[in-house]
């Protein structure tokens, strides 16, 4: 209940004056607080190329971190594999092998009762992703009219994270039998060795990636021998070889060196044809003659490149030089050539007393 401000008598609530004195009675209109809005808090300035790189190197490390864990060896991985074919009365072998990355060796060796043995083996280690057989190997032989043909293919699987795989490919042939060999790899070195002497109708190794070398000692060429690899070098050795007839052995790279060492003092019945090409690098040429084998080298180089001849007993001016007794009963012509290299010949008829040849 209010009371009068002046005099202290009671009031009724809805008094407007003090009925003793009169006073007005003061009415109190309640005032609101004051709210002072409060000072908002300042940003964060933001550098754009700071958090640009602390995210990018936020998920560098994350990537690193699952590829690490995906690409660990999980277990080493080891396959071998032997295919072989015994069919009777065969004369004629075809033998055609297909590669994914390995290498493979060809080798003329004697095998009791077989006409081949193929080995294949592979090691390394296998990533979590990658296939539990990394390697798959593919092997027919069929015969018809005395004619074996053996096809071998070997297949990777796309093994991303495989560590350290290496695969090689050893077959041996029975060289008592006509050799037809084709072999292609996509990359890995491809070789061939006549441990025993053998008989080649044709020869056909051809790399994409990697090495493509022959060595052959008295054999029988009947047919023409390609060597070729898009990149790495070629190496061709020929020691003493019977050519039936007029015969081509193409020698080509085309980043990588061509090398042939060639020694043949027996009579041969025809002449071999030897062409060797690379788009850079050097052409190699060795050569030792003798008896009734002559020999005629033809060379050319590009605008960088320049021909170095140590000759004896030829005759002619770097390009072409000939041996003395050029043309002879059987001969050996070889054509040179390089578009960015040099081509370096060393070669000896070994019979003449006649001059040396020395650019």
């Amino acid at each position: 209940m209010p009371y009068c401000r002046r005099c202290g008598t009671k009031l009724d609530e809805d008094a407007h004056f003090c009925l003793r004195c009169g006073t007005p009675v003061a009415v109190y209109v309640p005032i609101p607080a004051l709210v002072v809005p409060a000072r908002p808090a300042r940003p964060i300035r933001k550098e754009p190329l700071v958090i640009a790189a602390v995210a990018l190197i936020a998920i560098l490390l994350a990537t690193v971190v699952v590829v690490a864990i995906i690409a660990a060896p999980v277990d080493s991985v080891n396959f071998n594999q032997t295919d072989q074919d015994s069919h009777q009365s065969i004369n004629t072998l075809n033998l055609n092998v297909q590669a994914d990355n390995a290498q493979v060796d060809i080798i003329t060796q004697n095998i009791p009762g077989q006409n081949i043995l193929i080995i294949t083996a592979a090691s390394g280690s296998r990533g979590i992703l990658d296939s539990n057989k990394p390697v798959t190997v593919t092997f027919t032989n069929e015969t018809q009219n005395n004619v074996l043909t053996v096809n071998t293919k070997i297949t990777e699987a796309n093994g991303f994270f495989t560590n350290n795989f290496q695969v090689t490919c050893t077959v041996y042939v029975n060289p008592a039998l006509n050799l037809n060999v084709n072999v292609t790899t996509q990359a890995g070195k491809i070789t061939l060795d006549s441990e025993k002497p053998a008989v080649f109708q044709s020869v056909n190794l051809q790399a994409n990636a990697g090495n493509v070398e022959v060595n052959l000692q008295n054999f029988t060429i009947s047919g023409n021998l390609s060597l070729k690899t898009s990149a790495g070098s070629v190496y061709y050795g020929l020691s003493q070889a019977s050519v039936l007839g007029n015969q081509t052995v193409d020698l080509q790279s085309n980043t990588g060196e061509v090398t042939m060492n060639i020694t043949q003092t027996k009579m041969m019945q025809g002449t071999l044809q030897v062409n060797a090409e690379t788009n850079v690098g050097s052409v190699n040429v060795g050569l030792v003659i003798d008896g009734d084998v002559g020999a005629k080298i033809v060379s050319q180089t590009g605008n960088l490149g320049s021909i170095h001849a140590d000759a004896q007993n030829f005759s002619g001016d770097q390009s072409p030089i000939q041996s003395d007794n050029y043309p002879a009963a059987s001969n050996i012509e070889i054509n040179s050539q390089t578009n960015l290299g040099n081509i370096n010949i060393n070669a000896a008829y070994q019979s003449s007393s006649g001059p040396s040849l020395k650019n």
